[in-house]
């Protein structure tokens, strides 16, 4: 052998070896390790089920459901009752797996493809995963069969299930399934995607209206004063939108132009109350119709006010149920506000019978769309259709668009297409994000491939889906084949999910009679921090001081950072503004020679009310976040607003002065506070004299609402005229026993709440008295929210007691009085802090772990703390009283908390020092 040959034999026996050896260490890790990988691998198989079987096995799919309800003992709150499921067995199994909680199964019987044997099973209860077991002697076969089930159950007092009711004396019930509640009044498939039909049969009380999705097909007198009622047999259909209500009610009615009947329930005495939401439902029903190319499926439409209704309204199909604010309009009490919110109301919730009802999402994952998303955009298009006075699109900006974007520009928000693993998830997202976020979303969708292909797409998937479950995604296929846009999806992506928006920076540059504009996006983030991980396709259209009620360019940001647009002639004495209409969803940080440029064009009012909306409204974020001084906003509304007289600006710039003086509450220097009231009623003077008190003949629609605004900011910014003039009225009427013709519905909010601020006992008393008097929900909720805006801490614990008087102040309203206190001042605040710590056992007990009032009360009120002690507390409560359901609010809380710290570490001073020089 050579020698280099022996020298490489000899190498590759020393790699040889050196392999060896590591295999053989291999090993032996190996062996030592593989017993805790077992251990931890089988310990987190159980981790990974739980995630998993919670979903019903579609090896079993029901068809039919014959549902017997006996509500005869209404008054004991108790109910019994049988449901025979027709089902399709596609595997051989020997037990069925439905969905049931708090329900006493007495019985279970199954009977296999008709035959006349019996098979008898047992029960197993999981309330982990609200389902039950029954388990049978003998395996199942493949084929159609029938499970008898007969059960028992309680009515409850959560707002949810098949709960009760409650109307000065008289005893109801009603029911509230969505997301996952039928399983609380019968034994069910109760998921979306168990679609059947149902056949269902109440036993109710004679004296009482019984009312169900479909019309009543017989009824006959039983024993003890009771009816049977049998019902028409509901199209196909998911569980979550059955419904049927038992109480006193009177009804006024109609038919459409298509022949459906519609009626609206009221309370025993109210039906007049009833007429505005029954003239516009037979003004939008046919008007859905003709836009989704689909007629109405059922033969008759309800909607009724309950007394007690956690949530605004339910879309149950044929029966729609709605909190009584949001359905009941009376002439001599109700506002211009009220009439504007009962049709967007009304509207979100027809559309609902077609996208929901008619073609139901399959999983609750692609709820944000199939179901409330879409709807809250097109109660817009519908109520701007019957009522186009109200300029309904307008106030979208506001109302829908500015509201999503302040929680979706906090770390601790989400993408609104999040995953849902279980429906008790699903109050969670519940929120401004997936409401009004995904509403923006498909405004701008709307806006982008125009109305007709948006309309045809719509017809063509609800043709294709109906009575069928769908995903997103087919929407998105018919969307983008009607309007030849193959990208769509790809576009709508990065909205729907992903986190957060962007903020624009914009720089130009004059080329001539040309102008370069670039653009560079970035994350937008409410504490100023950078994230440059995201980014978006983003639509942009511009108008420009020559047109600027029209797009003049239309730019497409394609996912990069930066990129540079020539627009051709543009010369240097044109400004230029970004998102046309506010239909876009990111802010916009202009340079301050390009911001300066478009102040003429607010105070003339050249520029549109939505995008003088939207300057403003980007300047006050941007201030929030750091990246300018509010001095800079201040400045922009006194030299560019103070002559504003648009209802949807005056919204967005109240809302935001308000979020600032609830910051100044807890001021360092002692005259911030006062020297900031001064500077707004300064701003709002002009717009206060030019409304005045007092309607004027033939004003637009909008004045109404915008007097109410501006009287009541300048009520509680203890402008004198204002106060003196409440005071006034207020006395008048008191003088005049109270006579509700002498005080104007739109204005008698600003009088309450104006006069209750300084007020003594006797106002208090005289509030409390008018409140326990009212007869319409609508003015006992402007009187509650006034009982709770004293100053005096002695008048606030009053209202802290009466707010929680379970004898007079219903369920659903502790919360709204109880945010009313918190939101006066920091004195309420830390009242109404101090009570939920050493009560939050009682408020958990009376909505129910997983009820969405919970949210509201750890968003509302701790929300509006500073100081990082009153941080630490919050994280402290959740310590002391976990709760996952909370989880997101609570980091959003401690999010909101740190930012408003941050806005009066860095802007007090320089706003202190700017108020005292102004």
């Amino acid at each position: 052998m050579k020698k280099l040959d022996r020298k490489l034999f000899g190498d590759v026996c020393c790699w040889f070896k050196t392999f060896i050896s590591i295999i053989v260490f291999l090993l032996a890790v190996a062996v030592a390790v593989f017993p805790f990988f077992i251990y931890y691998l089988t310990r987190s198989i159980p981790k990974l089920s739980s995630e998993l079987t919670h979903r019903l096995p579609t090896t079993i799919i029901p068809s039919n459901y014959r549902l017997y309800i006996d509500s005869s003992q209404l008054e004991q709150f108790v109910f019994h009752g049988t449901v025979d499921i027709d089902i399709q067995i596609n595997k051989i199994v020997n037990e069925i797996i439905l969905n049931s909680f708090d329900l006493n199964i007495t019985g279970v019987r199954y009977q296999q493809n008709d035959t006349d044997l019996f098979s008898y099973g047992t029960v197993e209860y999981d309330n982990v995963y609200e389902q039950i077991r029954l388990k049978f002697s003998h395996r199942i076969n493949i084929g159609h069969g029938r499970v008898y089930l007969s059960f028992k159950g309680r009515i409850n007092d959560q707002l949810h299930g098949f709960y009760r009711t409650k109307n000065h004396e008289h005893i109801g019930a009603c029911t509230q399934f969505e997301a996952a509640y039928a399983r609380r009044a019968f034994p069910c498939f109760d998921e979306p995607s168990f679609k059947a039909n149902f056949s269902i049969t109440i036993r109710a009380p004679k004296h009482l209206t019984t009312l169900c999705n479909m019309p009543i097909k017989s009824k006959h007198a039983d024993d003890n004063n009771t009816y049977t009622y049998e019902f028409d047999s509901t199209p196909i259909m998911s569980t979550y939108l059955v419904a049927y209500v038992i109480g006193h009610y009177d009804y006024v009615e109609t038919r459409d132009s298509d022949n459906v009947l519609i009626r609206v329930y009221t309370p025993i005495g109210k039906k007049e109350q009833g007429l505005f939401a029954l003239t516009t439902a037979a003004k939008i029903l046919p008007f859905y119709a003709e836009y989704f190319g689909i007629k109405y499926p059922l033969s008759k439409l309800d909607m009724i006010a309950i007394a007690d209704f956690g949530s605004g309204a339910m879309e149950n199909w044929g029966l729609i149920t709605y909190r009584e604010t949001y359905l009941l309009v009376d002439t001599h009490i109700s506002t211009q506000k009220t009439r504007q919110e009962v049709a967007l109301v009304v509207a979100h919730e027809l559309a609902h019978q077609w996208f929901g009802n008619l073609v139901t999402m399959e999983w609750w994952n692609d709820l944000w769309l199939n179901e409330d998303n879409f709807a809250s955009w097109i109660e817009f298009l519908a109520v701007d259709h019957v009522y186009p006075e109200y300029d309904i699109w307008t106030q979208f900006v506001s109302d829908t668009l500015a509201t999503c974007m302040i929680p979706d520009a906090l770390q601790s928000s989400h993408p609104i297409e999040v995953s849902i693993r279980k429906p008790s998830e699903i109050d969670e997202i519940f929120d401004d994000i997936t409401y009004g976020k995904g509403s923006s979303v498909i405004r701008l969708l709307h806006a982008y491939i125009g109305n007709e292909a948006f309309r045809r797409g719509l017809s063509n998937y609800l043709a294709e889906y109906a009575y069928k479950n769908t995903i997103t995604d087919n929407l998105w296929f018919h969307l983008s084949k009607a309007s030849n846009r193959t990208h769509l999806s790809d576009v709508l992506s990065t909205w729907t999910k992903q986190i957060g928006y962007p903020l624009l920076m914009v720089n130009q540059e004059q080329r001539g009679n040309d102008r370069l504009l670039t653009i560079e996006q970035t994350r937008f983030l409410a504490d100023g921090t950078r994230d440059d991980s995201l980014k978006w396709k983003i639509p942009i259209n511009i108008c420009t001081k020559s047109s600027p009620n029209s797009s003049v360019f239309q730019l497409y940001l394609n996912g990069e950072k930066k990129q540079e647009f020539l627009l051709k002639q543009v010369p240097d004495t044109e400004w230029i503004k970004l998102n046309l209409f506010s239909v876009g969803i990111y802010r916009v940080h202009y340079p301050q020679s390009m911001l300066e440029a478009l102040t003429p064009g607010i105070q003339n009012h050249t520029l549109s009310p939505q995008d003088r909306f939207n300057i403003q409204t980007d300047v006050y974020a941007l201030a929030r976040a750091g990246h300018l001084g509010y001095v800079d906003y201040l400045k922009l509304l006194r030299y560019a607003y103070k002559y504003e007289d648009n209802l949807t600006v005056w919204k967005s710039i109240i809302r935001q002065l308000t979020e600032l003086s609830s910051i100044f509450e807890y001021a360092q220097l002692n005259n911030t506070k006062i020297l900031y009231q001064s500077y707004v009623c300064d701003l709002l003077s002009n717009i206060y004299n030019k409304i005045g008190w007092d309607a004027l003949p033939n004003e637009d629609s909008q004045i109404p609402m915008l007097r109410s605004l501006i009287l009541i900011y300048m009520g509680i910014n203890a402008y004198d005229q204002t106060r003196i003039e409440a005071h006034k009225r207020f006395e008048n009427f008191s003088m005049q026993n109270n006579d509700y013709h002498l005080i104007n519905p739109n204005i008698r909010a600003a009088i309450y709440l104006t006069v209750a601020k300084t007020g003594n006992q006797q106002t208090f008393d005289q509030l409390k008295s008018l409140y326990l008097k009212a007869d319409t929900q609508e003015e006992r909720i402007r009187l509650l929210t006034a009982l709770c805006r004293f100053d005096d801490e002695y008048f606030q614990r009053q209202a802290l007691i009466f707010i929680w008087n379970t004898t007079a102040v219903r369920k659903q309203d502790h919360l709204t009085g109880f945010a009313s206190l918190a939101q006066h001042n920091r004195q309420g605040c830390e009242m109404c802090w101090t009570y939920m710590q050493n009560n939050w056992n009682k408020i958990e007990s009376i909505y129910g772990r997983h009820d969405s009032h919970l949210v509201h009360f750890i968003e509302t009120v701790p929300g509006l703390f500073i100081s990082k002690e009153r941080a630490e507390e919050v994280q402290k409560f959740y310590t002391n009283y976990p709760n996952p359901y909370l989880e997101r609010s609570v980091k959003k809380v401690l999010e909101q908390i740190r930012i408003r710290r941050l806005v009066l570490e860095r802007h007090e001073l320089s706003i202190n020092e700017f108020l005292n020089v102004q």
